[in-house]
């Protein structure tokens, strides 16, 4: 710290600087090893010239007492840094093209996945998990932390995990939640619901529907993730929407009569031709 202080050099301090001003953390850390340094009387401009001259006259080899200090407010600081760097994830962000589904393993243990055209920042603290979803879906399997709670934001709602396996879509204007494990509380401007497992939520600007749903309606809204588009009942214009998620060229239903049919069927994301070649053998 007394090198920091006296070093001459604009570049060291300047980056030392940037490193503290960027993180709370790091502000403490090094407060932490200053006091360390302080306890050995390292930091006391009256005590440099002898400590100075006592380094000298070492032998060496030799290990004076204050290098010994020193090296001890390094080492305590740099494990403090490490501790935090096993607890933190700042900033990260996570996303996937047109097409695309990619599973992430996240520092605390759980585990991101990201469905097409997604994209999620990932925020790793101490005292709290913070995470966005900026676009598209995602589905989140949380590690179990009493300690830190796991948020997630999408559109102004905030979804907390409560030890849980939870869906959360944004489309136009709202955002589908869908839990399979556990219970995910969402607080929204229309004030905070509790959804458990087996049941979902469509939170709106003004307003959240929550509802329990059947094995077939989460069967469906959970096919994504091994690759497949599930219909049951759905008009042909919600399927060719569900498609064009997973197309660089879209699909258009050029007759509002033929959006209007119903269909049912299992799909993977790349068969969109088949689902048309489907169409037409089985409707008029």
């Amino acid at each position: 710290m007394v090198a920091l202080a006296r070093n001459p050099d604009p570049a060291l301090r300047h980056a030392a600087d940037e490193w503290i001003a960027a993180d709370p953390h790091h502000a403490v850390a090094f407060a932490r090893a200053e006091r360390a340094w302080e306890a050995g009387g390292l930091i006391d401009p009256a005590a440099e010239g002898g400590a100075a001259a006592a380094d000298a006259v070492t032998p060496a080899g030799g290990f004076t007492r204050r290098r010994a200090i020193a090296s001890g407010a390094i080492a305590a600081s740099m494990a403090l840094v490490a501790g935090w760097a096993g607890l933190r994830q700042r900033g990260e962000r996570y996303e996937t093209g047109v097409g695309e589904v990619r599973t992430v393993r996240l520092a605390d243990g759980s585990t991101l996945h990201l469905n097409t055209d997604s994209a999620v920042t990932v925020a790793l603290e101490p005292a709290r998990r913070r995470l966005k979803l900026l676009r598209g879906e995602a589905y989140f399997e949380v590690a179990h932390d009493a300690t830190r709670p796991f948020d997630v934001e999408a559109q102004g709602t905030t979804f907390r995990a409560l030890g849980t396996a939870f869906d959360v879509r944004m489309d136009a204007g709202a955002v589908e939640l869908t839990v399979t494990k556990g219970v995910v509380g969402v607080r929204a401007a229309s004030g905070m619901h509790r959804v458990p497992a087996g049941g979902g939520a469509v939170v709106q600007a003004r307003s959240v529907g929550v509802a329990a749903l059947d094995p077939g309606s989460i069967s469906q809204r959970m096919a994504w993730r091994d690759g497949m588009i599930e219909f049951d009942g759905d008009t042909i214009d919600h399927a060719i929407a569900e498609f064009n998620r997973y197309r660089a060229r879209p699909i258009i239903a050029g007759d509002p009569r033929v959006a209007r049919l119903q269909i049912g069927g299992r799909f993977r994301f790349d068969e969109s031709q088949q689902f048309l070649d489907g169409l037409a053998q089985t409707l008029p």
